[in-house]
């Protein structure tokens, strides 16, 4: 029949949604993200500062994972009621199990050396269940669930103490966090770990997986570029992307000498990008530190000598990091006995970004500087620091004096004072490794800069 219009085919409007907070597209018919439970209909908010308030987790609000679902209820005390499908395994910590059904099948679950640490006297004993079936878990503690999905290859750095449970397919690992300092009161010396000594490690490699977090407080995130850093409370961190470097932050108050003496640095957490990282608004009182006799790698602004306001004692990032950073160097004479020219040395190479990166990670940019008989990379930091790195070629003797032995860096190492400067030696594979460091700090600090620097230049070696 002509003048007819086609026919129609009925078709149902799609509802999408991605979530700006696990950043995963889901389906928005229903009340919260299925991946981590956030609200569909919030706005992201980001104060000036960069950090974004996460939202709580609605009572009630469900969560899917494979074949199972995950459902958060109450909100001051909240607890996580999951249903298992078949072939579905979650693991978790043994404290945190409120109820189970019957038919749930729970056993240990082996993870080597990992849990055998301790949570208030008690040994944290590790446990797996697996459906079908339904069972509760809760930390017990007010505060927030916190739902971190996991896409395959990502992995993240959780505090101590702060996991809750883990879908079958999710790896584990822990690690010492390598940032500590230590205090001297008479005969005493007390070792500190302000973001804890351990931390924890999950990730996924082939399918998606699914973690719970426990928080006390409010839950805040920001993301970090490249090389760009913040300062937060040691107590306050939740988790972080395992691209997020950490490191101390120190910073002395201006006083008089007694106080200082005593009392003379306020520790922080300094966190470096790539990466997310996600804080508390609830943390422990963190107590004096006393007076700090060593400590890990760390940045510092002393308030008594640079004389400078504390917003100008901070490193400034650079809008990108400056990887490729090029020694300078000079051609050895020909034939030079154990000589090679540093221009064609293959180290010198490698070294240049290993080196540039560290330094621009940590609120350092490259310095020109004057060639010399050996690699030489200067760095300059606003506050006035000032470190040269020099890398011999083989053979090549160190320094004239060595000074006092250092344990626990390269083959063997030597630390001595040059008027009002500091040099370390590093000697690694037949190589001389000399950082200078000069700047308005202690010498505990001097120290601290010049063994991280030397550090990253032996791991090249």
């Amino acid at each position: 029949m002509p003048g007819l219009p086609p026919p129609t085919i009925p078709t149902t409007a799609s509802s999408t949604y991605l979530c700006p907070y696990c950043r995963l597209q889901g389906d928005a018919t229903g009340n919260s993200c299925p991946h981590c439970g956030a609200p569909v209909d919030v706005r992201a908010k980001v104060s000036d500062s960069g950090w974004e308030a996460q939202p709580s987790i609605k009572d009630m609000a469900r969560i899917q994972f494979g074949q199972s679902s995950c459902q958060i209820s109450g909100a001051y005390v909240p607890a996580a009621e999951i249903r298992l499908g078949g072939g579905d395994s979650i693991y978790f910590s043994h404290h945190v199990l409120l109820w189970c059904d019957m038919q749930i099948q729970i056993g240990n679950q082996p993870m080597q050396g990992g849990w055998s640490r301790m949570m208030a006297g008690m040994p944290l004993i590790m446990l797996e269940a697996h459906g079908p079936g339904m069972l509760a878990l809760s930390d017990n503690h007010p505060g927030e669930t916190i739902a971190v999905p996991l896409a395959p290859g990502r992995t993240i750095d959780v505090r101590e103490h702060r996991f809750v449970m883990a879908t079958g397919n999710v790896g584990y690992q822990w690690f010492n966090t390598s940032v500590f300092y230590r205090t001297r009161s008479g005969d005493e010396t007390e070792t500190h770990y302000p973001a804890g000594m351990f931390m924890d490690r999950f990730g996924v490699q082939d399918r998606p997986g699914l973690l719970l977090i426990h928080s006390p407080g409010n839950v805040f995130l920001r993301d970090l570029a490249a090389g760009q850093s913040t300062v937060i409370h040691p107590g306050a961190l939740v988790w972080k992307d395992s691209s997020v470097q950490m490191s101390l932050h120190l910073e002395r108050p201006a006083g008089n000498s007694f106080s200082r003496y005593w009392n003379p640095s306020t520790p922080w957490l300094r966190l470096t990008g790539p990466g997310r990282i996600a804080m508390a608004s609830v943390f422990p009182h963190m107590e004096g530190t006393g007076r700090i006799v060593s400590h890990s790698a760390a940045t510092s602004a002393d308030w008594n000598q640079l004389g400078i306001p504390r917003a100008q004692q901070r490193p400034q990032q650079p809008s990108q990091p400056q990887v490729g950073m090029q020694a300078h160097s000079a051609q050895a004479p020909a034939g030079a006995p154990g000589q090679t020219s540093a221009a064609a040395d293959p180290l010198v190479t490698t070294l240049g970004p290993v080196l540039g990166g560290f330094a621009t990670s940590q609120g350092f940019h490259p310095d020109a500087v004057a060639p010399g008989p050996t690699a030489m990379f200067h760095f300059l930091h606003d506050s006035g620091i000032r470190i040269t790195v020099e890398v011999a070629p083989p053979g090549v003797p160190g320094l004239s004096t060595p000074g006092q032995p250092v344990t626990g860096i390269g083959e063997a190492a030597y630390w001595r004072q040059e008027g009002s400067a500091y040099a370390l030696e590093v000697r690694q594979h037949h190589r001389a490794i000399n950082v200078h460091v000069a700047g308005p700090m202690s010498p505990e600090d001097q120290f601290g800069w010049a063994r991280a620097f030397a550090a990253t230049a032996a791991s090249c070696m």
